[in-house]
């Protein structure tokens, strides 16, 4: 829905701004201006954590009633790339990760754990990416204490990290939802239908 909404354009593919070859597309690029009206506004979001398995119409249809604005967390996460960007079900990344990886469960880095003195003072954090054989040497109270604080990540739990990121999402507050599309429609198109440029030079990112 959001692409057909999309403003479109000729672009010049060709080098020569002479000799032209032109390609029809979506303004793409008109987006991304757009975005940047609305992701800085503390007062429009709100933080959401993706349900295991939940695509965007279904969370659509839940918290806003109506499947069809699953464009908008797109929009509030700057999500081009749905299959890359948004977060994986437990099946899917278990599909992912074996068609990634030969052996889902072998070292794919190592990271530190948390080491403190005795005052609570943080002396390592946690999930640096160190070498196996780290150590760290530090002076507690006049003693000379030595720490392996060390841990082995495999591949699936990098994955599954990586993953969980994605789950963490904004999403517009119900109540200004209906407001926001209409905003974002008229933003969106206030240029006109048709935009013909020569040059990649001419786009306004």
């Amino acid at each position: 829905m959001l692409l057909k909404n999309l403003p479109e354009l000729f672009y010049n593919i060709a080098k020569s701004p002479v000799d032209v070859d032109l390609l029809y597309a979506k303004n793409l690029w008109q987006r991304s201006e757009i975005l940047s009206e609305y992701v800085n506004s503390v007062t429009l979001f709100d933080e959401y954590v993706v349900i295991n398995g939940e695509s965007p119409e279904v969370l659509a249809k839940r918290v806003y009633g109506n499947p069809f604005y699953n464009w908008t967390f797109f929009i509030a996460n700057d999500i081009v790339n749905f299959y890359e960007q948004w977060p994986k079900s437990s099946s899917q990344l278990s599909d992912y990760v074996s068609n990634k990886y030969s052996n889902p469960q072998a070292t794919k880095h190592y990271v530190t754990t948390e080491v403190k003195n005795t005052a609570g003072n943080i002396i390592i954090p946690a999930g640096k990416v160190v070498p196996s054989n780290y150590s760290v040497s530090y002076i507690d109270n006049g003693i000379v204490v030595t720490a392996n604080p060390v841990v082995s990540i495999t591949n699936y739990q990098y994955e599954e990290e990586i993953n969980g990121k994605k789950e963490k999402i904004k999403i517009i507050r119900p109540h200004l939802i209906k407001d926001f599309v209409e905003s974002y429609y008229r933003r969106l198109n206030k240029s006109g239908p048709l935009t013909v440029s020569s040059t990649a030079y001419e786009l306004k990112m």
